[in-house]
């Protein structure tokens, strides 16, 4: 609907390209079998409302448009990882709510059963490394994923968030970052530290490598 208001000759196309460019710009887009069966813009449609933020909130406290936002929540353009988490932070939520929702209203079980099957993964296109959700969903007081990255897999430039992690290492060899330290992890080694100080991860090796990875509280 926004499009439709710029009256400018050529605005449409403008306008078009500008939110492309914001898409393009990020990481590549999230895409596995789960993703298909679940609506994320309905779910930060929802959440917002209940937070009883406007689009121009959340896109000031994202630093994306209200165009991206609006088309995002319409699911006319599909966001990246990156753009899911910048959302996210504006809603004030895990990211991983997003990826991850299991699309059920009611509230966490006392005991779940996830058979390995059924575990919900994020796949990213034109990288080398995917997630599965170890457990139920995003809205425990952990979150623990299990992480496959291939030779040369990388997390990117380095993040925080609130709470703490811990990284044990299955299969190969991976090293993780925390503040200006590399430490390399073996299998069977693990790591635990305040995830509020930066941190990232890559197999700098030649062979794949298998971790699970747990947040408390949930994040992504």
């Amino acid at each position: 609907m926004q499009l439709m208001k710029i009256k400018q000759p050529g605005g449409n196309l403008k306008k078009r390209s500008a939110i492309r460019d914001e898409v393009n710009s990020n990481e590549s887009l999230v895409f596995s079998e789960y993703a298909k069966t679940i609506n994320v813009g309905s779910l930060i449609r929802k959440t917002r409302k209940e937070l009883g933020f406007s689009l121009q909130k959340v896109a000031d406290r994202s630093g994306l448009s209200v165009s991206f936002v609006s088309q995002a929540e319409r699911g006319i353009l599909p966001p990246s990882v990156s753009s899911l988490k910048k959302i996210a932070t504006a809603l004030e939520i895990p990211a991983g709510m997003l990826m991850f929702n299991s699309g059920d209203n009611s509230g966490p079980t006392m005991v779940s059963v996830i058979r390995r099957n059924d575990r919900k993964k994020i796949v990213l296109p034109q990288s080398n490394a995917h997630y599965e959700l170890i457990t139920p969903d995003m809205r425990r007081r952990a979150s623990m994923l299990s992480l496959t990255a291939d030779a040369g897999a990388q997390s990117g430039p380095a993040l925080s968030h609130y709470g703490e992690d811990c990284v044990v290492v299955l299969q190969g060899t991976l090293d993780i970052q925390v503040g200006d330290v590399w430490h390399k992890l073996k299998r069977g080694d693990s790591i635990y530290f305040n995830s509020e100080v930066p941190h990232r991860w890559q197999n700098s090796t030649k062979s794949k490598s298998i971790a699970l990875w747990m947040s408390t509280p949930p994040s992504f």
